[in-house]
Parts: structure tokens; C-alpha cells; sequence
């Protein structure tokens, strides 16, 4: 076991489009970020007896500004927004980041989903490439093969108290969401969470940088 500590840094929001369904204007982008620590299954324990439930490391929500102008655009802050945590692993655990993109109108799916998110038991994750969906727990990711390696967060669908977020916002506009698997080990990376709505009217990609030490 090892103490280590994650850093994500937010620092723009690319929109190659935007779209507010409601009002028909331009979206009011809502970003909102969780990070979960995975453990390995317990050797010799059949799935999903021998996965620990993930261990939350904290949350945070970005509220940007409505763009002005045209699209392609880049939303940015006066600052990279921070989200840190801290927390002890072995070596082959994972962390799993995780962004939801929300279009706001009324703000009471906003704040559903941000209260959600501080429980992994509410979420069932898929890869939206995947011919036949098949949602997974959280715990489940640490082995999903779309999610190993190095390679660009991606896509995915997701289930909240079993229902499909596509379905059932309401007052607010799902966008998408994207997940990433990281190493505990130390690291830096910059990290691109791209979204697309349904629709295809909104198109967002997170930028961000990403380190453990």
C-alpha cells in the first residue's frame, strides 16, 4: 500500500456545438466530475463476490458561461479549477474519473446528479461503442477492457437508479458522459473528455490535466 495524491486540473470546455433544447439559445454547459478509487478482485473469489466497492475520493461541479458567438468555441476560467484528493492503494489499483456534461435549464437534475455521485451504488456505467450495451457497476470497470491501457478516456452510457440518463433527465439536458482509468502510480497526463448528445446538437470536449504523485 502506498499514500498518494490525485490532482485534476479543469482548464476549458471546447464546443464544436451547442444547443439549448428549452430555450433554443445557447447552452449553459454544466460539467460535473467524480473520481472513484477500484481495487483489484480478491484472488481466487469468484466476480462480483470478490470486487470491493469503490471507494469515493470526491466530486466538483463546473458551471461555465453561456458562449457568445458562433460555434466552434472555447469556454475557459479565470483559472484552472482544481479537484484534489487523497487517499492509500497498492499498486494495481485504479482510479476512475468520471464526467457528466449537462445542458442547464432548471438546475434540479444538476443537483440530483451531483448528490448521486457521491455513491458509486447508483451508477451502472457502458461503453456507448459497444454493439449490445452491458452496464457495469463501478467496481466492475477496474477490469473493462475499453478502459485499460493508456488510451483516451471514452465514451459511455449510464444508468442511474437504473434508468438511462438520455431517458430520464428532466428539467436539465444530459449531454453524455466520459470515463477515464488511471494509474495510482505516479503519473501525468492531459486527459480529453469528449461528449456528443444524442441529438448530435451539442458536441463538448473537457480539457484537462491529470496527476498522481
Amino acid at each position: 500500500m502506498r499514500s498518494f495524491r490525485l490532482r485534476l486540473d479543469i482548464t476549458a470546455l471546447e464546443l464544436a456545438s451547442g444547443h439549448d433544447g428549452l430555450l433554443r439559445g445557447a447552452p449553459e454547459p454544466v460539467l460535473l466530475v467524480a473520481a472513484y478509487l477500484l481495487f483489484p478482485p480478491d484472488p481466487g473469489a469468484p466476480a462480483p463476490a470478490g470486487l470491493t466497492p469503490p471507494r469515493p475520493l470526491g466530486r466538483t461541479l463546473v458551471r461555465f458561461s453561456a458562449p457568445q458567438g458562433r460555434f466552434p468555441a472555447v469556454l475557459t476560467l479565470r483559472g484552472p479549477l482544481s479537484f484534489k484528493a487523497r487517499a492509500r492503494a497498492r499498486d494495481d489499483g485504479r482510479i476512475l474519473l468520471l464526467v457528466l456534461a449537462v445542458e442547464e435549464d432548471t438546475g434540479k437534475e444538476v443537483e440530483r446528479l451531483y448528490a448521486h455521485l457521491a455513491d458509486a451504488k447508483h451508477l451502472r456505467l457502458w461503453d456507448l461503442d459497444a454493439p449490445v450495451p452491458s452496464p457495469s457497476t463501478l467496481a466492475e470497470l477496474i477490469a473493462a477492457p475499453y478502459l485499460q491501457g493508456h488510451a483516451a478516456p471514452a465514451r459511455v452510457g449510464v444508468l442511474d437508479d437504473g434508468g438511462d440518463l438520455r431517458d430520464t433527465c428532466r428539467g436539465d439536458d444530459f449531454v453524455g458522459a466520459s470515463a477515464a482509468l488511471v494509474s495510482t502510480a505516479r503519473h501525468e497526463d492531459a486527459l480529453r473528455f469528449h461528449v456528443v448528445s444524442a441529438d448530435g446538437r451539442n458536441d463538448w470536449t473537457a480539457v484537462t490535466a491529470v496527476s498522481v504523485d
